[in-house]
């Protein structure tokens, strides 16, 4: 609520003030993530992830194929911080990413309004590794919109050490100059294989056993993906003014595209697809905040508030009507009260 009230707020603060209320909201939404109390559908798989890194040796947990989540799992349970200073850890690096994101936008706090109930409480308190993953991609995108190779090679290497699906975001790389050319190709591709032979070993055929083509329905997989769907349709109807306002339609145009294409197997393979597709919530969340911009002043207020009623929906049908929100984000506990 504060961040959208803040969005249309006509009054502004100055700078150091700006810092402050940044600094305090980033602080919040960290300890309410990283300090969340069985919280989240995948808990106790988290759980027994910490105990199994915990009884490993340093070399151990280096060495396995998300080396990033199992060296915070032993890092943690050495220092006696247990299951939550990983998520600590890990929601220190989303809301960094998600902040670094939001910043580019036109209107940050509209922006992160958006992002709140599906990156924040959707994702960040319930995939942890995904969401950390996701938040190093934002600085990735960033970087991307600067077309800044290495730096982008970088975020997504570091995405890749907490959930080995993102490699798929080396491929991007080949088009971040906004054109076919042979040096994005070769460090991209070279990358991509060396990373994906040393972290996705056995990533292949677990993926596939667990989600593409086994009897597994991911609740909620068709209106996440409809939405991305939405959002990559609103960036083709408005590219032309997109383009006018804009130098990062690069990196919108190859995502938008990548969320079309992707969608048409949510029929045949509707986990594996929303898995997926959770990576391009980023590109969902700034395409809708950027929505108000591409018409006239007039018009902006009343399809921001209709924008922020869409994303207000989504999460009260979410809260109240799915199965696994009652069940593990309902109630919601907290370290600091309970």
């Amino acid at each position: 609520m504060t961040p959208a009230l803040t969005s249309i707020s006509p009054y502004r603060v100055d700078r150091i003030s700006r810092y402050v209320i940044l600094g305090v909201f980033s602080l919040i939404l960290i300890l309410l993530i990283g300090l969340r109390d069985h919280v989240g559908h995948d808990w106790n798989n988290y759980l027994k992830m910490f105990y199994r890194d915990q009884a490993r040796d340093f070399v151990g947990v280096a060495t396995s194929v998300e080396p990033a989540y199992a060296i915070l799992n032993w890092l943690s349970s050495r220092l006696g911080w247990d299951v939550y200073g990983v998520n600590v850890a890990c929601s220190i690096v989303l809301v960094g990413g998600l902040f670094a994101f939001c910043r580019r936008q036109p209107n940050f706090w509209r922006t992160l309004a958006m992002a709140i109930p599906v990156m924040v409480i959707g994702i960040g308190m319930g995939a942890t590794r995904q969401a950390t993953a996701i938040g190093l991609l934002m600085f990735a995108f960033n970087a991307f919109s600067d077309r800044k190779l290495i730096r982008y090679l970088i975020f997504v290497t570091l995405a890749v050490l907490f959930h080995r699906t993102a490699a798929v975001f080396f491929l991007p790389a080949w088009f971040i100059h906004n054109r076919f050319s042979i040096l994005p190709l070769i460090v991209g591709g070279l990358t991509f294989f060396v990373v994906s032979n040393f972290f996705l070993k056995d990533a292949m055929s677990y993926y596939s056993d667990s989600y593409v083509g086994a009897d597994i329905v991911a609740s909620g997989a068709l209106p996440r993906i409809a939405m991305n769907v939405a959002a990559a349709g609103v960036f083709f109807y408005f590219r032309k003014r997109w383009n006018e306002l804009y130098d990062d339609a690069h990196l919108y145009m190859l995502m938008s595209g990548v969320t079309i294409l992707m969608s048409l197997a949510v029929f045949t393979s509707p986990a594996a697809t929303d898995r997926m597709s959770m990576y391009l919530l980023p590109i969902q969340v700034a395409i809708f905040s950027r929505l108000p911009e591409m018409f006239d002043k007039s018009r902006r207020t009343p399809i921001t508030l209709a924008v922020f009623g869409l994303y207000a929906g989504v999460l009260f049908v979410w809260l109240n009507f799915s199965y696994f929100a009652k069940t593990s984000w309902l109630p919601y506990n907290n370290l600091l009260w309970s």
